[in-house]
């Protein structure tokens, strides 16, 4: 198997020394240097690199705006940033740039293999969340409307989609982690107040208290799910972010970055819709 290749852009020739001899001693080769935007983007043309290691200080264009300028360039390059800087901000400009990895120097060797390798690896991750995640939301739902509710549920085929018009309460959630995601589940209002007066063990007061029970129940369902797919593999590292809901008016739930594969959920209560979908783009911090 050939060595992986790897670029390294820093305007210090020292730094390049250091982080050149780091990666040759485990076997990386290293196949092209720049020190700064100027050369950035002839010398990644002429060595096509695996990995473009890029330091953040630099003048006139700093990390961050090479990263972009080379992703846009190559929208398949994977960048890793090496910087002594290493806080919130830097975090979240380096997320924006879209950074495959984020190193701190000193660079330990371990972390160091640990983030090529994990970047260089087949995403057998997000293939297992592609084929396997809507098949646990569904068991999260099973679950939670049998400890909710006392009933059960039963599922028709998955059906892709892009776009769905809600039927009465939307809830959407988003997914975070090693991939970002979203569910979207939505109810008609009359299958709202089924379920609301089921678990309440009487009548809803108002509206606002039924939407409030739909923002739960999927919020719950979100949370088991995400749970049992981290059971399965710590790397994902998945949380649910607070939801958001939409009632009143037919409102079209369009996701522009993840594709939701999705299915009918007949209940006692009536009709749900499910879906789920993740994307590529995680970025692993050491």
């Amino acid at each position: 198997m050939s060595a992986i290749r790897i670029m390294i852009v820093d305007d210090s020739p020292f730094s390049r020394t250091l982080l050149a001899d780091a990666l040759q001693e485990e076997g990386y080769e290293i196949v092209g240097e720049a020190d700064g935007f100027d050369s950035l983007i002839e010398v990644y043309t002429e060595c096509k690199p695996d990995i473009v290691t890029m330091d953040i200080a630099m003048p006139g264009a700093d990390g961050f705006e090479c990263s972009k300028a080379l992703r846009l360039h190559d929208p398949k390059a994977k960048i890793i940033l090496v910087s002594s800087m290493k806080d919130e901000e830097t975090e979240a400009e380096a997320r924006r740039a879209g950074v495959v990895g984020y190193l701190q120097k000193p660079i330990d060797s371990e972390n160091l293999n640990r983030v090529i390798s994990n970047v260089m690896a087949p995403d057998s991750l997000f293939n297992t969340l592609q084929t396997t995640g809507l098949d646990t939301f569904k068991e999260a739902l099973s679950q939670s409307v049998t400890r909710m509710t006392k009933t059960t549920a039963s599922y028709t085929e998955d059906i892709p989609n892009e776009t769905y018009i809600s039927q009465g309460i939307t809830v959407v959630i988003g997914i975070i982690g090693r991939y970002s995601g979203t569910t979207v589940m939505d109810m008609p209002v009359d299958v709202a107040e089924k379920m609301a007066e089921k678990i309440l063990r009487r009548e809803a007061k108002n509206r606002d208290e039924v939407v409030a029970m739909a923002a739960e129940f999927a919020n719950v369902v979100a949370g088991i799910a995400c749970s049992m797919l981290n059971k399965k593999e710590k790397a994902l590292g998945l949380r649910v972010a607070p939801p958001s809901v939409f009632h009143g008016t037919p409102t079209e739930i369009v996701s522009p970055t993840v594709k939701l594969t999705g299915c009918y959920v007949d209940t006692d209560f009536g009709r749900i819709y499910l879906s789920v979908g993740f994307k590529k783009g995680s970025v692993l911090w050491m």
